[in-house]
C-alpha cells in the first residue's frame, strides 16, 4: 500500500544550512459546519498537508529497548535537523531530509545504526498525507466521534483487500519500517477539521523479522502514533501542520523497541539545544 515511501523518501546529507523564522500559529478556528465526510477530510488534507510548505525543525529521537523480562536498557538519543520537502500527489510520494545534528559527518555518510533508526520517525511524518492522497477506493472509511467525552472527530481508514504477511527486508529492518505498511489508520480532528493526531496499526502479524538488538524474532505488534502542531511562516497567511511527536512501537517475543521523536521549530541559535520538549 505504501511501498513508495521506502528508503528513497528520506535523504541523508552531511550538512544543510537552512534557517527560517516562524512561530506556532495562535488558535484561530475556521468553522466548517456539517457532518464529517470524505470530501471534508480531503479538503482539510489539501489545506494542512500542502506540497508547498517547507520549514526546518529540530528532531530529537530516543531509541529504547525493553527486554521480554521487562528490564530496560539505557536509551540512546540523537538530535538532527529535519526539513520536509513536500508531497508529490501524482506520484503518491513524499520527501524529507534529516541531516547532521549530533553525529559526525562520517557517521552521517555511513549511516549509523542510531541515525537509521531516527529516519523511522521522519518516514512516519509523511505517512498521513500520503494516505489521504492515495486512492480512496482502496480503503473502507468510517467517521465517528472519538467517544469518552472527547469532542474530537475520528476517521478510520482500513484496506479493503487483505494485507499480506508483514515483512522487513534487510535494508528496511535497519529503519524499523515494514516493506509494505498495510493496516488500519486513524485520524483525529477537532470540530474545525484541524488534524490533531494520527495512529497506525499494522496487519499481517505475527511475522518473523530480523531486528536489532534481538536478531531473528516474532514481531507481534507494530503501532505508530503522531501528534501535530500548527505553524505559519512569515508572510504566509495559510497555516499548515508539522509533527510535534512521533512514536513507533515494535513488540516482539524477545522484547520491545520504541522509537520516539519530538520536534520543535529551528530558529537562529537553537540548533545546539538538546532534548527540548515542544
Amino acid at each position: 500500500m505504501l511501498k513508495r515511501i521506502a528508503l528513497a523518501a528520506v535523504v541523508l546529507l552531511a550538512n544543510l544550512s537552512l534557517v527560517a523564522q516562524f512561530s506556532v500559529r495562535p488558535q484561530q478556528p475556521e468553522q466548517i459546519p456539517g457532518k464529517l465526510t470524505l470530501d471534508d477530510l480531503l479538503t482539510a488534507a489539501k489545506k494542512y498537508f500542502r506540497d508547498t510548505a517547507e520549514f526546518p525543525l529540530i528532531q530529537t529521537t530516543t531509541f529504547s529497548v525493553i527486554a521480554s523480562s521487562g528490564r530496560s536498557r539505557n536509551p540512546k538519543t540523537i538530535t538532527r535537523e529535519y526539513l520536509f520537502h513536500g508531497y508529490s500527489r501524482q506520484g503518491q510520494t513524499a520527501n524529507a531530509r534529516i541531516t547532521g545534528g549530533s553525529e559526525s559527518m562520517w557517521d552521517v555518510l555511513r549511516g549509523s545504526k542510531l541515525g537509521k533508526a531516527s529516519a523511522n520517525s521522519a518516514i512516519w511524518t509523511m505517512i498521513p498525507g500520503l494516505l489521504l492522497y492515495s486512492d480512496p477506493g482502496a480503503f473502507a472509511l468510517t467517521f465517528a466521534p472519538s467517544g469518552n467525552g472527547s469532542e474530537l472527530l475520528q476517521a478510520k481508514m482500513a484496506p479493503k483487500n487483505s494485507c499480506p504477511l508483514l515483512s522487513m527486508s534487510h535494508q528496511n529492518s535497519q529503519w524499523y519500517f515494514p516493506d509494505n505498511a498495510c493496516g488500519e489508520s486513524e485520524f483525529q480532528l477537532d470540530q474545525d477539521l484541524r488534524f490533531k493526531q494520527f495512529a497506525f496499526q499494522a496487519y499481517g502479524l505475527p511475522a518473523q523479522v530480523d531486528l536489532a538488538p534481538f536478531g531473528r524474532c516474532n514481531l507481534e505488534r507494530y503501532h505508530a502514533e503522531l501528534e501535530f502542531q500548527e505553524v505559519i511562516l512569515p508572510q504566509d497567511k495559510a497555516p499548515f501542520l508539522v509533527p510535534r511527536r512521533v512514536t513507533a512501537t515494535l513488540e516482539t517475543d524477545k522484547g520491545t523497541v520504541v522509537i520516539s521523536s519530538i520536534y520543535w521549530p529551528k530558529v537562529e541559535g537553537e540548533a545546539s539545544k538538546r532534548h527540548r520538549t515542544p
